[in-house]
């Protein structure tokens, strides 16, 4: 069962119960949800660096490696379609790309955190975020390369020899050129939207999105639909 089925499911189970209207319900859990997740974070003060916009920069970085992650768990995917595809090309093939994946995904965790600290934002606060215990955990996030990412992301130099291809590519997400691709980053969180939005169940499932982007997760989720809905409702 997918998130989203066991969240419908959830907001009907309390319409039965409370005799809410759908919206209502589902307001009412995701409140719910809210409240008990902020219950349990470590209550160290927020730093002044929590206020404001989330800064741009870091919106393209999460972008562009939730692009990389699923291109390459997409290739982890279909590698056993191929036809007489031996077992040992599969094992080699699949961990690799799960393994790019990962490097991925640590690398932008650990330049996310990199930037926190920058910004001197707690260190209680920062393990909450990263549901790590102790900061040795936090550390092990904050590789050379992290590092490097960020200063490139952020328009700073660092030494010749420490700079490498993820300043470059930090400094390509900054721009939105090079590295990066926005047409194929908005194909991505279009597609996204439209697999886990949860509409029209709730129908401001896209309202965060820019216009043209919602536009298009709308067209797309009416596609996808019959894939995506329980048998039950169908």
């Amino acid at each position: 069962m997918t998130r989203r089925h066991a969240e419908k499911n959830a907001t009907r189970a309390r319409q039965e119960v409370t005799g809410q209207p759908y919206q209502a319900a589902l307001k009412d859990l995701r409140d719910e949800r809210l409240a008990h997740r902020e219950g349990v974070i470590d209550q160290a003060p927020w730093a002044p660096a929590d206020d404001g916009p989330v800064p741009s920069e870091l919106s393209g970085l999460v972008r562009y490696h939730s692009y990389a992650i699923c291109r390459y768990l997409n290739d982890a995917i279909h590698r056993a379609r191929y036809t007489g595809l031996p077992f040992y090309d599969w094992q080699r093939m699949t961990l690799y790309h799960l393994t790019d994946a990962l490097e991925h995904l640590s690398l932008l965790i650990g330049t996310v955190t990199a930037y926190l600290q920058e910004q001197h934002v707690a260190p209680g606060r920062i393990r909450s975020h990263l549901q790590v215990g102790n900061d040795n955990a936090v550390k092990a996030f904050i590789t050379p390369s992290a590092l490097s990412h960020l200063a490139g992301l952020t328009g700073k130099t660092v030494a010749e020899d420490r700079s490498g291809i993820w300043h470059d590519v930090g400094a390509s997400i900054a721009g939105g050129t090079g590295w990066a691709c926005p047409e194929r980053e908005d194909a991505l969180e279009v597609a996204l939207a439209a697999l886990y939005g949860n509409y029209p169940d709730d129908e401001q499932a896209f309202d965060n999105l820019p216009a043209p982007l919602k536009e298009r997760a709308l067209a797309l989720n009416e596609l996808l639909r019959p894939f995506t809905e329980p048998e039950s409702t169908k």
